[in-house]
């Protein structure tokens, strides 16, 4: 009965909580909106990283007044247990000649560069007269696979082109080439710059961290050691923080939509004073006031939410299609969690909004709700 009475009662200002009605829509549709883009957001940067999360870069201990890591430190960390994937790395910046000028370039030193980088045409495999030419190098110059290039008078034929990679933790060669570690040490000898090595396990990782930390730093730190899975954790918590604090502005529409509801229920309550002191007249008691009107609030709340929530999927794809070109990441089980949110926070909001004027109407005293006009 009680609802049937809100349900006429705002049916009456058809109009008025419609508008109230779109108010909670935009709001719940924000905040739901921008959670989804956020998550979005942190998984597509994941999975850019994704596949280094058992990777560890063992580099000098610069501050201790080592500059590179002898073979013989290499040698005993490849052979510590738990380790899947071992890559020594050599780098030196010199100048590249290429197409009789001279280019500026880093210059690494590699065996096996499978695991650091991907091949867009030719081999990978090297010998002591090719190399591997990094993608920006390669397009600005011309570079093509069986072209010649010069270091220090030293002839090499390129085997490959590499897919760009971007700045990344390890090595970067866009703008360099890769030799093997035969060829460096003819050009300029030297020990390792850094190692990288892989974990069998993202769960693995702080084992191995920790026994090369033992073997190799025992009698003091000679290495730094550095897990990729730190950083991994260290984006996850910033993603978060910028998806709450996205979501946080969003929340003013919502507040908005809230003081809408305040006034459309206080402005209910002025208009209907003379109806409140009849229905005190004939027996309604103070709850039965404050139920019909805390149930208006709430109907409009869970009419606006309900909608928001729904419309924040088509929300969250369009911001996702504009900004990150996919929509990959919308239809996965925390976009629901952020849904939720949206819609739990509309009704706390349309509750709470409604709470005063209820709080009003039920306390009106009859003989003075009578003689109102």
């Amino acid at each position: 009965m009680y609802l049937e009475i809100a349900r006429r009662n705002l049916k009456r200002q058809r109009m008025r909580s419609v508008l109230a009605i779109v108010g909670m829509i935009i709001g719940v549709m924000a905040i739901s909106s921008i959670g989804i883009f956020g998550n979005s957001l942190k998984m597509s940067t994941l999975e850019v990283f994704g596949g280094v999360a058992t990777e560890i870069i063992v580099y000098p201990s610069y501050q201790d007044g080592y500059s590179s890591i002898d073979p013989h430190t290499a040698l005993k960390i490849s052979k510590i247990p738990g380790i899947q994937d071992f890559i020594a790395v050599k780098s030196r910046t010199d100048y590249i000649t290429v197409r009789k000028e001279r280019v500026f370039g880093t210059v690494y030193g590699i065996d096996d560069p499978g695991q650091l980088v991907k091949i867009s045409r030719g081999s990978l495999v090297l010998s002591s007269s090719n190399c591997l030419a990094g993608a920006v190098l390669a397009e600005k110059y011309g570079l093509r696979v069986g072209s010649k290039i010069s270091i220090n008078g030293y002839s090499l034929r390129v085997s490959g082109i590499l897919k760009e990679k971007g700045r990344s933790f390890d090595i970067n060669p866009d703008r360099g080439i890769i030799v093997s570690e035969q060829t460096f040490n003819r050009l300029y000898g030297g020990d390792y710059s850094f190692i990288v090595v892989y974990a069998g396990s993202v769960t693995g990782v702080k084992k191995v961290s920790d026994q090369i930390d033992s073997v190799v730093n025992r009698r003091g730190t000679v290495v730094k050691i550095w897990e990729m899975k730190d950083f991994l954790e260290s984006i996850n918590r910033a993603f978060t923080y910028i998806s709450r604090f996205l979501m946080a502005i969003a929340g003013v529409s919502l507040l908005v939509a809230g003081v809408s509801i305040l006034n459309i229920m206080l402005m209910s309550t002025i208009e209907r004073t003379k109806e409140i002191g009849i229905m005190k007249a004939i027996g309604a008691s103070r709850s039965e006031i404050l139920t019909i009107f805390l149930l208006e609030a709430i109907l409009l709340g869970v009419t606006g939410s309900i909608l928001g929530g729904v419309l924040s999927i088509a929300g969250g794809y369009a911001i996702d299609m504009i900004i990150l070109k996919s929509a990959k990441y919308v239809f996965v089980s925390k976009t629901f969690l952020y849904i939720a949110q949206g819609i739990g926070f509309g009704l706390i909001t349309a509750v709470v909004s409604g709470l005063y004027p209820a709080w009003k109407a039920s306390n009106l005293e009859p003989i003075d709700a009578l003689r109102y006009e």
